[in-house]
């Protein structure tokens, strides 16, 4: 009787560690958008497949075979059932409440699971029914066939979890095309003049810095909040969140493909184009610097011909862009005069503790201006809103006045200013220039140590090593004190830091970002300056150990 109630304990084990396993490769799975190739690749490169379960597993099979007969079958499963709920329930968490990026249980998150928890247990149960008839048959059940059946099942989590999305995909894409169908609705009817931002970075910034001025301008603005810049996410906040009285709409189009944003121009047609700067970010999916090129531009090419076309004058491919899509209205904007001529630019920059101050020059005609916002890339961002807003009717004085009431965004170079310690955070998405500005406010403001934690920056393709190098060899010449986060490019980082001059003994290591604040807690002092330069995502911050 006790063998057969241990072969039931397995059973029992089995499934339940298999539903938790189940939870935690969705929410890396959720994280890359449900793409199956995108989520092989992640498994195979971060050799992500599940080594603790399989142990105890295995190591249950071998207490067997070597105790049969001496140790009770029975206590055996009962400690592979504890330590396999150790393991899933206690040790690892619950994916729905911790990790930096949690597993959000959406109605598509909800259907994956359960999907793939029933294949996982029909190949679970299968083997496990004909075992239980055959332990009825027999005075020895079968335990140690159970217990690799367990290993079988655990193993196939990442199998079903792709198989689910396949399976649900074409009803996925019904719901998606009547969410579709009716935000085209919602702006046929609501008819708001159209305004796309698209750049390689800048692009969210650049969007609420727009939003903001065209609503204290010109009228009254839509605009997605924080990063979204999908179409089914922009979806989704038209049918939540836009009212007929939004004269204006100002729309954030990313892409990793191209063709992406031709895909969002279609289903919501520009009028006017703001191009924030088109760089090497997310390289390895573009493949070429002119794959991201020939995939911003289709943003250009999706505006009529008497549109507005707004670009940043310091990115070269931006001002490419102006030159070969020409408008009606081509106007650029920038920081830089050396690289070509400007509509509008920016003169008598300085930076405080309260923010920035400027002088902007637009038609012949000086502005001087203050905004809370601190960075050059944020200070371009709002120019480039300027200019557009100007583009559309904005009197240019009333404009610079309003850039003063922009609220900076989150994570993108805001300061913290504590009683003790102060912290700059740009922890969103780093990229070269943002990197490089993000170290120029540092070494302007006021403190008694700066210090730098971060990861580096990523997608950067064959030039990740080579900007990781760069930037690090000018923190070196900035920072009295540097934590590097992780592995990813903590090589590339220990390298240019050390050439750019900064002791080794001035160089922490940390494998994750709460480690790194764990031990500047104890380190920081009065004074201190702390810039948080760019924080990786659960994919790409270490090795994932299941």
């Amino acid at each position: 009787m006790l063998a057969k109630l241990a072969l039931l304990i397995i059973v029992v084990s089995n499934l339940s560690f298999a539903w938790r396993r189940t939870l935690a490769y969705l929410r890396y799975f959720q994280q890359e958008e449900y793409n199956n190739k995108r989520f092989i690749s992640w498994i195979r490169s971060n050799r992500a497949y599940d080594t603790r379960g399989t142990l105890i597993l295995l190591v249950g099979v071998a207490a067997h075979l070597i105790w049969r007969g001496s140790v009770p079958t029975f206590l055996i499963s009962l400690a592979a059932l504890s330590a396999l709920v150790v393991v899933g329930y206690v040790i690892e968490g619950d994916p729905r409440t911790t990790g930096k990026i949690r597993l959000a249980m959406t109605d598509r998150a909800s259907k994956t699971a359960y999907l793939a928890y029933g294949l996982l247990s029909l190949i679970a149960l299968t083997p496990l029914v004909w075992l239980w008839c055959a332990a009825c048959c027999s005075a020895t059940p079968p335990i140690t066939a159970a217990l690799l059946s367990g290993v079988v099942t655990t193993q196939l989590v990442p199998v079903a979890l792709m198989l689910a999305t396949t399976i649900l995909s074409p009803a996925e894409k019904r719901v998606q095309k009547y969410y579709y169908t009716d935000a085209k609705r919602i702006l046929a009817e609501y008819d708001p003049f159209i305004i796309g931002i698209t750049g390689s970075y800048g692009k969210t910034g650049a969007k609420a810095a727009l939003g903001d001025l065209l609503t204290q301008t010109l009228g009254s603005t839509f605009w997605p909040k924080k990063s979204i810049n999908t179409v089914m996410g922009i979806t989704r906040t038209i049918r939540e969140t836009m009212r007929p009285h939004h004269k204006y709409a100002v729309i954030e189009m990313g892409a990793y493909t191209i063709g992406s944003i031709k895909r969002l121009c279609d289903f919501t047609p520009p009028k006017a184009a703001l191009v924030t700067a088109v760089g090497i970010m997310h390289l390895e999916r573009f493949g070429s610097p002119e794959n991201v090129y020939l995939a911003k531009s289709e943003i250009a090419q999706a505006l009529p011909d008497d549109g507005i076309l707004v670009c940043n004058g310091d990115s070269p491919n931006a001002r490419r862009m102006a030159q070969e899509h020409r408008k009606k209205t081509t106007l650029l904007y920038g920081l830089d005069l050396s690289k070509g001529p400007l509509d509008c630019f920016a003169t008598d920059i300085a930076y405080d503790e309260s923010g920035t101050s400027f002088v902007v020059h637009y038609r012949g005609e000086r502005f001087p201006g203050k905004t809370p916002l601190l960075g050059s890339p944020a200070l371009s961002n709002a120019l480039g809103a300027f200019t557009m807003a100007c583009a559309l009717g904005a009197e240019p004085a009333f404009a610079v006045a309003c850039l003063g009431n922009l609220p900076p965004v989150d994570n993108r170079l805001v300061l913290d200013k504590g009683a003790t310690v102060s912290y700059l955070r740009d922890a969103y998405n780093s990229n070269p220039t943002g990197f490089e500005a993000a170290l120029d406010v540092l070494k302007a403001l006021p403190a008694k140590r700066r210090i730098l934690i971060t990861p580096g920056m990523i997608e950067l393709g064959d030039m990740q090593a080579g900007e990781n190098h760069r930037l690090a060899r000018i923190a070196a010449s900035v920072c009295d004190l540097v934590y590097v986060v992780g592995h990813t490019n903590r090589d590339a980082l220990i390298a240019g830091l050390t050439e750019g001059g900064l002791p080794r003994t001035k160089i922490i290591l940390a494998d994750t970002r709460d480690e790194a604040f764990s031990v500047l807690g104890e380190q920081s002092a009065q004074g201190d300056l702390i810039l948080i330069e760019n924080d990786l995502g659960d994919l790409h911050e270490g090795r994932v150990r299941f």
